[in-house]
Order: structure tokens, then C-alpha cells, then sequence
């Protein structure tokens, strides 16, 4: 139980981060997603509208085709989201990159015990299955839209008793019992989708 409060320690001195850094000057609805295609610049700035500027403004930009739209060095990676609508933009770390890669891939993915990463997605997101990674069928398990929020992946043995339920209030576990379970943190009271299972 120690080692998840200092976990969600750390994730509070990041979130503290965000909010005292300031996003850029896109809000969420500034940012919003738009229809048809953008141009590059458009495209940057959605990705660096996914974390505080103390991460984005240094931070690699990948189109959805992952070619490389700004370099960067600070280590952190910033995508655009998921074309048409681009609803998913993020910045992650080297950790979170590494998972991305395996769940894209539907690849095994084994977090080093030391290792904790950190991804920001303060645009939001698009509905998710809590449950199961790769379920399309909303009929079933518990549907979840996060607007602003944090994701960390550390090693499953720390999630102790934190919620599995994304509507119970502050940060839960998504995805466990699979390679792919993390630590959400929501910013905004996550509201219950109308199709989401009690």
C-alpha cells in the first residue's frame, strides 16, 4: 500500500506540473478534433495540446502515420490522435512509448519493476472498454470517455486496492489482468456513458 501512495504521490507532483505550466493556448474546446484533414501546423499544435508545455514545446510530434512532423528533445513523444477526428492526442514517454508498441501490435507487454511512465492526454479521449483492451462490442463490460487526464504504468504488483470502476470517483485501474493495465487519473469528474454497464 506504501509504494502505490508514493506512486500516486508522483502522479500528484505531475499533475500539480500540469496545472501550474499552463496548456497551451488551445483549451479542450479550442483543441477540439475537426473533421476532414489538417494542415501540419494544425496537426502540432493538437499534439502539443495533449500536455503542459514543459513537456510539448520539446517534445517529438508524430502524425498518425508515425512520420515525424517536429523533432524533439526532451524525451517525449507527441501524436495527433486518431485520424478523421483526431480525439486521442498524447504525449508520452520512453516507458509509454514502448507500451504503445506492444499494443499496437497486440504484443506481450512486461513493465520492468523499476520502471514507472507517465502519458498525458489532456485533450481526452475517444469511449474505451475498461475492461478488455481490444473489445469493439459495446453491448458489453464498462465503457469509459475520460476527458483531461494522466495515464502511468508501473508494475501491477503497486495498484493495490484503487479502484476498478472508472466511475467511482479519482484514479482507477483500466485494463487489469491484462499486459496492458495502467493507472488512469482523471482531471474532470468522468460522467457515465449512456451504453456504459453498471
Amino acid at each position: 500500500m506504501k509504494q502505490c501512495q508514493s506512486v500516486l504521490m508522483i502522479a500528484a507532483v505531475i499533475l500539480s506540473s500540469a496545472a501550474s505550466a499552463g496548456h497551451h493556448e488551445d483549451s479542450k474546446s479550442d483543441a477540439a478534433p475537426m473533421m476532414g484533414s489538417l494542415s501540419t501546423a494544425q496537426k502540432i499544435d493538437l499534439a502539443k495540446a495533449s500536455a503542459p508545455a514543459n513537456v510539448s514545446d520539446e517534445a517529438r510530434i508524430l502524425d498518425a502515420d508515425n512520420t515525424v512532423l517536429q523533432e524533439g528533445d526532451n524525451g517525449w513523444t507527441c501524436m495527433v490522435g486518431t485520424p478523421p477526428n483526431y480525439e486521442n492526442p498524447m504525449c508520452v514517454d520512453a516507458v509509454w512509448l514502448d507500451w504503445l508498441d506492444a499494443m499496437m501490435n497486440k504484443k506481450p507487454y512486461q513493465n520492468n519493476a523499476k520502471s514507472i511512465g507517465f502519458s498525458y492526454m489532456l485533450v481526452g479521449d475517444i469511449p474505451v472498454d475498461n475492461d478488455e483492451p481490444f473489445n469493439t462490442d459495446e453491448s458489453k463490460n464498462t465503457w469509459v470517455q475520460e476527458g483531461p487526464h494522466l495515464m502511468l504504468l508501473v508494475p501491477q504488483g503497486l495498484f493495490g486496492d484503487l479502484p476498478r470502476d472508472p466511475y467511482a470517483g479519482g484514479p482507477y485501474i483500466m485494463w487489469e489482468g491484462s499486459d496492458y493495465a495502467h493507472i488512469m487519473v482523471p482531471l474532470e469528474k468522468t460522467t457515465p456513458l449512456i451504453y456504459a454497464q453498471p
